[in-house]
């Protein structure tokens, strides 16, 4: 998915995850940055930053990112596909 971001997406989605994930604990709950409410295989947070979506797991005080999607309306695309978590 990454790859299909434009490269102002790409960019601004690096220093969002440095920002909000590298630099701070990335199990802090912000407005943009919570666990997600029902448990899910694929991860267990979600950062948010306009319409895309990052999710990811924190394993040994590493963030493992599992997905990046694109939220429209109230479905998320992962790949271009619907995916549900």
């Amino acid at each position: 998915m990454f790859l299909q971001l434009s490269a102002a997406e790409r960019s601004r989605l690096r220093g969002v995850i440095q920002a909000s994930l590298a630099e701070d604990d990335a199990t802090v709950v912000s407005k943009n940055r919570f666990p997600l409410r029902r448990p899910s295989e694929h991860a267990a947070f979600e950062l948010r930053n306009d319409d895309l979506r990052v999710f990811y797991r924190v394993v040994d005080n590493e963030v493992r990112i599992t997905l990046i999607g694109r939220k429209q309306g109230n479905q998320l695309l992962v790949g271009g596909k619907r995916f549900t978590l």
